[in-house]
């Protein structure tokens, strides 16, 4: 590793030691144990990752969590003296609660025994779900599950800002979602895909609220079950169900600096065979970027370098609505049928100012103007869907979904152009930007265990997508007093695609050894039609994406993973289009009508240790990656860069990874996060010389301190080190959050305060550095965001104190 990393990783690692440290002694000198087993309703069957924890009497405070074993087996070690419960509860189902106990000198043990469920649990093997504080993640046979909170009571943050305390998630300034380093990241909602998560999906993550989210699930190698769209993987972002008999619902509101506020109301009603669920969300943002971008590249009539600069001050306020309602009903034991509706709108009116200088060989300013932007956006997404459940036995059912969606996007940007250097008449010109997707998608999935718990599960999918993008350009004309149409900006681009899917997976125990092996084989279609330019194209193909899953159980605490996955990034509609976008006359972006698909091979084993409130993960992974997708940035003239998608020869990367969570004394939750990878990248069928390689490494820290029983201090970081581009790098950059939380003493109302990029720091810079260009671009966006909320809880199932420990910070997104 190269030396200039080391004095970074070594104040992570060792702050992460002086703070896990001080834990580990004190559950050295713990001293009591409690232990049990949970059963099925009949006391004939153990249930597995059913959650646990340990509570406080009176108050409910929660001190530790854990999740039953295979067997159906917990324990609670080194718990300090007093009186307590053990709450306990299924996916979907009631939490039951043993009856209260004293640990003391005269009890260090209690053995809980049999614990019976009261209801039928629903457990997947591919669906691991923890109810637990949010520093506390289990590591299912497929996937990580980060359990963001049951009763989730942080009202200020976005989805978004959650993500960014998740392991081995970053979210960059703009909002978009990468996975280890890689962007192309396929995001799912309940473990299905949703048309919010669609071109949008930045901006949707950046007003869906924190407190609708249930848990994440990260899943780096998904099984053949799921689409292979996303060369990094899913996340599958699960929002909270309440199913409860009778009305249940929350209320919240925060408020926040610069004019910033979001309110949100949720219900539920559940009189028996069906149930009614609603939600609607409005969140008001004040988003301010700016930008500041100084290039020098080689002319090559004079041999000398010229240069530009430019500075951007954009401002826009957002205002977003998100609705969803819907309706369960189930007319047997049997049948469950179900229907839904979400809605997603954004507007903005967006200003802006682009300050433009071009430099002479020696520095000097030899032109200058500023590029003024008025832009009345809006965004709009429709999705129904529909769901038919049969259950023929235990663990035996067929699911059909069905979903249409629709989404509707305009951008419509007004410039003027104001000439300093040479002095010259003010300039008009406008874009718009208007496009209209429809996807509709239809699955059908069996599910059938066999003896010696094997299970099988079998699908098929088929995807129709379409994508029509129109682009309108003018200029006004002062002899004329009209604006005439740009025949070099306007055009329209049409895109569609079919997709036919089969899959068929199979698990099994033998013993302590688990297997999860599968096969999914696609039939995409892609049709293309630059319609302006007469150019169509049709690419038709079928592929096999296999993936295999093991674990192997060494003992209760300790177990080991490996696992392989294939997966693929198909280009989307504007990586296509050869017609740039005249937004920046400095820099140009297009499509590349030529870009093929990328595809990787990855492969990760993973060790676990899981004992009580502690547990540690460190995955070493290895992913091969050819036809990879990456921006490439080119000169047309002497102050224009054009920026496309190109296809890389290769590229491999390969680290290690860390994750530690453990509690001190039932007060201090900490959760920590460490990546360290190698990236070779090979550019050379671009041009760009031979392999290119880097050592980059990524941390993250959160701590949650529990000053009373109803009070919550969180603080959290993020640091990311410099990484690798074809062409250059991003630089590193770090973030810090701090927050508060008080619960009321009716037990359904809390208060809060957040305040998000405490020191300032959160900005991006890349840098590219090849022989005739070199450029150095840095981004902002508003800092010391501040909030403050209050969220009630009304009907049955108001929250249990103690139970939520995570507050995610809204970053000004």
């Amino acid at each position: 590793m190269p030396a200039r990393f080391l004095p970074g990783l070594r104040t992570f690692l060792t702050g992460t030691l002086l703070l896990t440290g001080p834990a580990l002694l004190a559950q050295a000198g713990g001293e009591a144990t409690v232990t049990g087993t949970v059963l099925d309703p009949a006391g004939a069957r153990p249930v597995p990752y059913v959650a646990v924890t340990l509570e406080r009497t009176p108050g409910g405070e929660a001190v530790q969590s854990a999740a039953t074993n295979d067997k159906g087996e917990f324990s609670f070690e080194h718990v300090p003296f007093g009186q307590f419960q053990v709450g306990y509860a299924p996916v979907g189902a009631d939490r039951q609660h043993t009856a209260a106990f004293a640990l003391d000198a005269g009890h260090r043990t209690q053995a809980l025994g049999k614990l019976l469920l009261t209801a039928e649990p629903v457990v997947k093997m591919q669906s691991v779900e923890v109810a637990s504080s949010r520093s506390t993640f289990y590591n299912s046979i497929d996937r990580k599950v980060y359990d963001v909170g049951r009763d989730l009571q942080s009202t200020t943050g976005s989805a978004s800002n959650l993500l960014q305390n998740v392991p081995s998630v970053d979210v960059d300034i703009e909002g978009n979602v990468s996975l280890r380093g890689d962007s192309n990241v396929l995001i799912l909602i309940d473990g299905k895909t949703s048309t919010l998560m669609g071109a949008n999906r930045a901006a949707v993550l950046e007003q869906m609220p924190a407190d609708s989210i249930d848990r994440i699930e990260v899943i780096t190698n998904p099984s053949a079950k799921y689409k292979p769209d996303g060369t990094a993987g899913i996340i599958n972002i699960t929002l909270k169900k309440k199913r409860e008999p009778g009305y249940s619902g929350s209320l919240r509101v925060s408020v926040g600096n610069d004019r910033r506020y979001n309110a949100g109301l949720t219900a539920n009603y559940n009189p028996g065979k069906y149930n009614v669920f609603g939600s609607y969300n409005i969140r008001q943002d004040d988003r301010v970027r700016t930008g500041d971008e100084r290039r020098s590249h080689l002319d090559p009539a004079s041999n000398t370098f010229l240069g530009t600069t430019q500075h951007t001050y954009e401002r826009s306020r957002p205002l977003s609505h998100i609705a969803q309602a819907g309706v369960d009903y189930t007319p047997s034991d049997k049948d469950k049928l179900g229907a839904s509706f979400s809605y997603n709108h954004r507007s903005f009116f967006r200003t802006g100012d682009q300050t433009n200088r071009t430099l002479d060989a020696t520095g000097a300013v030899n032109g200058s103007y500023d590029r003024l932007r008025t832009d009345p956006e809006y965004q709009q997404d429709v999705e129904l869907k529909g769901n038919y459940q049969h259950t023929f036995g235990e663990d035996h059912e067929l699911n059909i979904d069905v979903k249409h969606g629709v989404s509707v996007e305009q951008e419509n940007n007004h410039y003027a152009n104001v000439y300093q250097l040479p002095v010259a008449p003010t300039s008009y010109d406008t874009t718009r930007i208007t496009p209209h997707e429809h996807d509709t998608e239809l699955s059908a999935e069996y599910t059938r265990p066999l003896p010696k718990d094997v299970r099988l599960e079998s699908g098929y999918s088929f995807e129709d997508d379409k994508l029509d993008i129109d682009h309108y350009g003018a200029s006004f004309d002062p002899v004329s007093n009209s604006w005439i149409t740009d025949p070099v900006v306007t055009n329209r681009f049409v895109y569609e695609s079919a997709i036919h899917a089969f899959y068929g997976t199979y698990g099994r125990p033998f013993g302590a050894f688990g297997v999860l092996a599968g096969l999914r084989v696609e039939e995409t279609t892609i049709n293309t039609n630059q319609a302006t330019a007469g150019l169509r194209d049709r690419n038709q193909y079928a592929r096999a994406y296999p993936s295999l899953h093991l674990k192997y159980d060494l003992s209760d605490v300790h177990e080991l993973q490996l696992n392989y996955s294939h997966r693929i990034h198909r280009p989307e509609g504007d990586d296509l289009n050869p017609y740039p976008e005249y937004q920046d006359p400095f820099n140009l972006r297009a499509g590349n009508p030529h870009l093929v698909p990328e595809e990787i091979h990855s492969i990760e084993a993973g060790y676990q240790y899981k004992k009580g409130a502690t547990n540690y993960l460190a995955t070493v992974y290895y992913r091969y990656q050819y036809h990879g997708f990456t921006d490439v940035t080119r000169y047309v003239n002497s102050t224009t860069l054009l920026t496309t998608k190109e296809n890389l020869a290769n590229s491999t990367s390969g680290g290690l990874e860390a994750t530690a969570t453990t509690e001190l004394g039932g007060k201090l939750s900490l959760n920590t996060s460490a990546n360290v990878y190698y990236n070779v990248i090979d550019a050379s069928n671009l041009g760009f010389g031979g392999n290119r390689s880097t050592y980059a490494w990524t941390a993250k820290l959160n701590a949650s301190y529990h000053a009373t029983k109803t009070d919550l201090i969180q603080f959290n970081t993020n640091y990311s080190a410099r990484r690798l581009t074809a062409q250059g790098y991003r630089l590193p950059n770090f973030v810090a959050n701090i927050g508060f939380k008080h619960d009321l003493a009716d037990k359904k109302t809390s208060l809060l305060f957040t305040l998000s990029d405490i020191f300032d720091s959160m900005h991006e810079r890349t840098l590219i550095d090849t022989p005739i260009l070199h450029d150095e671009i840095t981004r902002r966006r508003s800092a010391r965001v501040a909030y403050i909320g209050v969220i009630y809880n009304f009907g049955k199932g108001g929250k249990k104190k103690g139970k939520d420990d995570t507050l995610p910070f809204d970053n000004g997104n």
